[in-house]
């Protein structure tokens, strides 16, 4: 071979090195031009800055307004803002590799987002925000992979695929959660006052409304709960704390029972005038308002009067009456009687001396929650001769206890010793104990029963 030839091939080999190291040099400056400008988009998609993520969308049709859309979309309730904002809060995002293609003159710079996996079996399950936080907080990272692409081609560098990337980063805010949508209010179907259909109460010391809500709000999560106040003119009597929906029917009441600064008069009746309840979600957005009326009548207490009856009737009957017709229409009598707590029963309405527990148990529809006050009298007759002026044995009051699904007042009375004799039971609608809605009566004979010590 010539020099010439010699020389030339070397020249070659050594031109061949050099455009070899410059184009390495080049892709390497190339990929690093291209990591600093996915950082600077990456870093405005993890804070969501709708006004830089802009600058790198090239569809002029593509808006601001877009993006935020996309971001943090529109017409959304509380809860839904709530739970989108947990989970952009535990948002990162690391670059993994930058991959340049030459025949493209393109630059592919792969990144990982994370966030607390809300696809987590206690994040879906969680039925309100506090569990789902708690989920969230105790949750592993899911990881999304992405890929900006930088295009080289043009006097500037510029990402191509800006708004792909936003909407695959944040695909988890147009999915389908089953967080319920809308407010509260859209499911409120009617509501009423609670014993007072003409929207007036007469001697009363408990007011009350009953919402009810469509039975589709119950196939979502994270369903707010409501709150009330009642107020008479411009002066707000209670506020209630916030109350969790477990059905579509919620009974909300102002009652002397539960609060026991409310100002009754001297029959135990809340106070005459115009009462106004409220009603509210959690966020103070209305749902509805109720007005009543309380009037007071003077009345007088009823008189107390049993029918005599001979020793046998006890032994072979219930003895009881109703004097109520509201009370009666609500009640279940084959299922009621007096209940024998101790073993001691020797007939219908009768027990041994050594009973412990005198007990009516009253049972009534499910949904009647109303108190009933009750009182015990001792008689050595059967006629109760002159009742109406002793004190009584004893009194209480009562609510409906629940058992497998029954609803029973027990009327019960523990004396420290019970005399053979008539027992006359007096149960009242009212705390004045004027008005009286059901008696009952039993006997207690002297023998003694073997079933307890």
């Amino acid at each position: 071979m010539s020099r010439f030839i010699k020389a030339f091939v070397s020249s070659v080999l050594i031109l061949c090195l050099c455009l070899s190291l410059f184009g390495c040099k080049n892709t390497k400056k190339l990929n690093a031009e291209a990591e600093t400008l996915s950082k600077e988009f990456f870093d405005a998609v993890l804070a969501g800055d709708t006004g830089k993520l802009i600058t790198y969308i090239n569809d002029p049709s593509v808006t601001e307004n877009d993006i935020e859309e996309i971001i943090n979309p529109s017409g959304l309730n509380s809860e839904q803002e709530e739970y989108l904002r947990i989970i952009r809060e535990s948002m990162n995002y690391t670059i993994d590799y930058t991959v340049f293609d030459k025949e493209l003159n393109i630059a592919f710079v792969n990144a990982s987002f994370t966030y607390a996996d809300c696809y987590s079996e206690e994040a879906v399950e969680a039925d309100d925000l506090d569990a789902f936080t708690a989920a969230m907080v105790n949750a592993p990272d899911y990881i999304l992979s992405t890929c900006a692409e930088v295009d080289f081609s043009g006097e500037t560098p510029k990402i191509i695929d800006a708004y792909d990337v936003i909407g695959h980063v944040y695909g988890f805010a147009s999915e389908d959660n089953r967080i319920m949508p809308g407010l509260l209010s859209d499911y409120y179907t009617d509501g009423s006052l609670v014993l007072a259909p003409k929207g007036v109460y007469t001697n009363t010391d408990t007011i009350g409304v009953r919402l009810n809500f469509d039975a589709s709000l119950y196939e979502y999560r994270f369903v707010p709960g409501v709150t009330y106040t009642v107020s008479m003119g411009d002066n707000v009597l209670y506020t209630s704390d916030v109350i969790r929906l477990e059905d579509n029917s919620v009974r909300l009441d102002y009652s002397a029972e539960v609060f026991s600064d409310i100002d009754l008069n001297e029959d135990g009746f809340l106070e005459a005038g115009t009462y106004t309840f409220m009603v509210f979600d959690e966020h103070y957005n209305d749902i509805a308002r109720f007005d009543c009326t309380v009037e007071n009548e003077e009345i007088e207490k009823e008189e107390i009067v049993f029918k005599e009856l001979k020793n046998d009737y006890y032994l072979a009957n219930l003895v009881y009456e109703f004097k109520d017709s509201e009370l009666m229409a609500n009640s279940y009598v084959f299922m009621s009687g007096w209940w024998d707590y101790d073993g001691t029963s020797v007939g219908k309405s009768a027990f041994a001396s050594n009973t412990k527990t005198l007990g009516f148990s009253l049972a009534v529809s499910s949904d009647n929650d109303t108190e009933l006050y009750y009182e015990y009298y001792f008689s050595e007759k059967a006629s109760f001769k002159g009742i109406n002026d002793v004190e009584p044995l004893f009194e209480s009051s009562c609510k409906p206890s629940i058992y497998d699904d029954q609803a029973c007042y027990d009327l019960d009375f523990t004396p420290e010793e019970l005399k053979p004799g008539y027992y006359g039971l007096v149960v009242y609608g009212d705390a004045s104990k004027k008005h009286i809605v059901f008696q009952a009566a039993c006997l207690v004979v002297k023998e003694t029963s073997d079933v307890i010590d």
